[in-house]
Parts: C-alpha cells; structure tokens; sequence
C-alpha cells in the first residue's frame, strides 16, 4: 500500500486538530512527530529531484551551446519498456524544460526525451556530425516526433487505464474526458503514429476499447495484436 506524505499546510491542520482533540501529551506527541516526518521526508525528496532536474539542464545546456554530444544514462523508456544509454546530438528543450528533442546516432532519428526519465547525462567529447539531419517537430500526445498530425485515435477506457496514460503520456491530459453517468472514459486526438497508442490499447485488453478511426483499427488487426473495438 502507497503512503502519501503529507503537504505542509495538511500537516498543520493536522498538528492543530491534535492539539486541540484532548487526548494525552504523550500520544499526540508522538503522533505529531511521525506527521512532522512524512511532511519532510516529502519536501526533502521533492528537492532532491529538483535539484537532479537542474542538473540535467544545465549539462545539456553545455552540449547543445558547444555542438557537443550528449549521453543519456539509464533512459527509461515508456514506449519499448527499457532502460539503456542513449548517444544524441541535443537540439532544444520542448515547453517547460519537459523533454529534450535530439538527434538519436545509432537509429539516425529525430526523438523526444523525457527529463523525468533520465538517471543523468553525461557532454561527451565528441562534436555532432549530423546536424544536417536535425529536425524539430512539435510531438503528439505520446512524445512521437513527425511532420504532420493526420492520424486519428479514438477510445474508450476504465479510470485505471486512464490514470496510466496520464502518468506515462502528461501530454494527453487534456484529451482525457470522462463519459457522464459512467466511470468511463474517452480518449481522441490526432497522433503522429499508430506504434505508442497502438502498445497502449494492447496492454488493457479488457479496459480500453477502440471507438472509432477505421485506419487506427486495420493498424491493430494488421499487427495481430488487435485490442476491443
């Protein structure tokens, strides 16, 4: 079971309820400096992982003003489902710092990575020699680089399949409505590729269901690994 440290200002309203609730010194004593615990165990790591995100930046930041490449350890990836090195030729940051758009060297393509998915960087000496190819595209909802959004995705799915493509895919948010008087939920937006929604409809066999996009559905039955439609 996941436990959910408390945010500052629940903490206090916490420490006050005790306080006022009559019970033993001794009790809410110790009641109270377990809540003080979790509240800082909480701000403590939120910094960390701040502090780590400012890192990345800065490195790639380096690499990116001196033409350097870039390699990217541990990167988790949320499409393949692995966590391997990357050599890149940075480019630029997307909004917010989010994601770093590069030029990957070993598959020779564009790519979005994920500053929250990264274990670190590493400038390397080495100087880009593809520049040529470096291309910038704004991504769909799944991070999927291209030059043109003409593919249509449309379904239905169950709150925990919902809650996970808000977790792995932040971008698709804003697509994610829910149905009235269900606990449903729909799911349409225009995609670069079939490849990241189509992986994502067939890990909730029975939970997401393809609503409509002729093209999207022939795209799952042609891989032989259709989900429900």
């Amino acid at each position: 079971m996941e436990v959910v440290p408390f945010t500052g200002q629940e903490a206090d309203y916490l420490e006050k309820l005790i306080r006022t609730s009559g019970k033993g010194p001794k009790i809410a004593e110790s009641v109270l400096k377990k809540v003080k615990q979790a509240s800082e165990l909480h701000v403590g790591a939120n910094l960390l992982f701040k502090a780590h995100l400012g890192q990345l930046v800065e490195q790639i930041s380096i690499a990116i003003l001196e033409g350097r490449r870039l390699l990217i350890k541990n990167y988790a990836s949320a499409n393949s489902q692995t966590v391997t090195d990357r050599v890149v030729e940075p480019m630029c940051f997307t909004d917010n710092y989010a994601s770093l758009s590069a030029f990957e060297v070993k598959t020779r393509q564009n790519k979005y990575f994920n500053l929250e998915r990264m274990a670190g960087v590493e400038v390397l000496p080495g100087k880009m020699k593809f520049e040529h190819l470096h291309e910038f595209f704004k991504p769909d909802v799944f991070g999927f680089q291209g030059s043109s959004l003409d593919k249509q995705v449309e379904m239905e799915m169950s709150l925990r399949a919902a809650l996970v493509l808000k977790e792995e895919y932040p971008m698709s948010i804003p697509y994610i409505l829910p149905m009235p008087h269900t606990d449903r939920y729909t799911f349409t937006a225009k995609v670069q590729s079939f490849g990241p929604p189509g992986r994502f409809v067939r890990g909730f066999p029975q939970e997401v269901r393809v609503t409509g996009s002729k093209e999207f559905i022939r795209y799952l039955k042609r891989t032989g690994k259709g989900g429900r439609t």
